[in-house]
C-alpha cells in the first residue's frame, strides 16, 4: 500500500500549456523527480511524437502511449507530464494512485504560439480551439484540481504545489459526541484523568506523524452530529467518531454513517463489553469499518491507522 504523499503528480492540458514547464518547477519545489511522457515516448521509440502520428496513425499512437504512461505509472512519488491526447483513452490510468492537474491557458494564447509542423492534429489555430472544445470536459472530470497558467510559470506552480500539498495529506475529521468534553473530571475510573484538550493534542500529534491533516468536532446534541456527519462527505476522507451514549440507541446517526461515502471508524474509550448491559450494544458500529474499545485515548490513533490504510488502498485503485 502507498500512503497519500507518495501519489504520483500527473499534469494534463491542452499542447502548449505548458505542462513540461510547470511541471519540472513543481517538481523541483517538492523534491521529486519529473518526467514528461512525451519525452520518454519519443526516447523509446527513436522519434518524436508527430513523426509517430504522421507515420504510424494516431489509433497506433495512443496504444504506444498508454504503454508509456503505464510505466511511469507504476513508481511513487513523481511529476510526470503527459500529451494533451493523453486524457482520451486513459483517464482511469492517470487517476490511480495520482493527484492530476489540469494546467488551463487561454486557448487563443496556445493558438498563437503554435509552430508549424510541431503539432500534425492541431496545425492551425482553428484546429487547437476544435480539440479544446472536444477535451476540455475529459480535462476537468479527470482532474483533481484546476491551475490557470495565465501569468509566468513560477505562479501557477507556486499555487499548484500549495494545492497538490493539501491533497497529498488524508483528512479525517474526528467527531466527538455528548460528555466527551467533560474528560478528566467525568467518572475517571471509567474514562481515566485525561482531559479532553490533551486527548486533541494526542491526536494532532498523531495525526501529524502520519500525514493526516485532522480537524474537531464535539457536540451533546445529536442533530448537530449528524449535520457533522452529513457534511464530511466528499470533504474528508475519513472519519473517526465516538458517538457517546448515543452509540446505543441512535438509529439516526447510523443512517447518517450509512448515507455517506466516507469510511468511519467507532471508537470508545472505555471497554463497552465490559460494563453495563446497554452499553454492550452499538447500533452505529455496523455503519462503520471498525470498532476500537477499550485502549483508552489510543484507540483513536489506533483508528487513524485503520483509515490510513483505507484511504491508502482507495488512492491506489483511484
Amino acid at each position: 500500500m502507498k500512503p497519500p504523499g507518495e501519489r504520483n503528480i500527473i499534469l494534463i492540458g491542452m499542447p502548449g500549456s505548458g505542462k513540461t514547464t510547470v511541471g519540472q518547477l513543481i517538481a523541483n519545489s517538492l523534491g521529486r523527480e519529473f518526467f514528461d511522457s512525451d519525452a520518454e515516448l519519443a526516447r523509446r521509440h527513436g522519434a518524436p511524437c508527430a513523426e509517430l502520428i504522421n507515420t504510424r496513425g494516431e489509433a497506433a499512437f495512443r496504444e504506444l502511449e498508454t504503454a508509456v504512461l503505464a510505466g511511469l505509472l507504476s513508481g511513487v512519488s513523481r511529476v510526470i507530464a503527459t500529451g494533451g491526447g493523453a486524457v482520451l483513452h486513459n483517464s482511469a490510468l492517470l487517476r490511480r494512485n495520482s493527484i492530476v492537474v489540469y494546467l488551463t491557458r487561454d486557448i487563443d494564447a496556445i493558438a498563437a504560439g503554435l509552430t508549424p509542423g510541431e503539432r500534425p492534429l492541431s496545425t492551425t489555430a482553428d484546429d487547437m480551439r476544435r480539440l479544446y472544445s472536444q477535451r476540455r470536459e475529459l480535462y476537468e472530470s479527470a482532474a483533481h484540481m484546476t491551475i490557470e497558467n495565465s501569468a509566468a510559470p513560477e505562479t501557477a506552480a507556486a499555487f499548484a504545489c500549495e494545492e497538490i500539498r493539501r491533497h497529498l495529506k488524508a483528512r479525517v475529521l474526528i467527531i466527538n459526541g455528548p460528555n466527551l468534553n467533560l474528560l478528566g473530571s467525568r467518572e475517571p475510573g471509567v474514562y481515566g484523568a485525561g482531559t479532553y484538550s490533551e486527548l486533541l493534542e494526542l491526536i494532532s500529534s498523531a495525526a501529524s506523524e502520519r500525514g493526516i491533516a485532522v480537524s474537531f468536532f464535539q457536540s451533546n446534541h445529536e442533530g448537530a452530529i449528524i449535520d457533522a456527519i452529513q457534511d464530511a462527505d466528499g470533504v474528508y476522507d475519513g472519519l473517526v467518531i465516538n458517538p457517546g451514549a448515543y452509540t446505543h440507541y441512535s438509529y439516526a446517526i447510523y443512517d447518517a454513517l450509512r448515507a455517506i461515502t466516507v469510511p468511519a471508524a467507532e471508537v470508545h474509550i472505555s471497554d463497552i463489553t465490559k460494563r453495563e448491559p446497554f452499553r454492550r450494544v452499538s447500533v452505529t458500529a455496523p455503519a462503520c469499518v471498525a470498532q476500537i474499545y477499550g485502549e483508552g485515548f489510543p484507540g483513536y490513533v489506533h483508528a487513524l491507522d485503520v483509515l490510513l490504510n483505507i484511504i491508502s488502498e482507495d488512492a491506489e485503485n483511484d
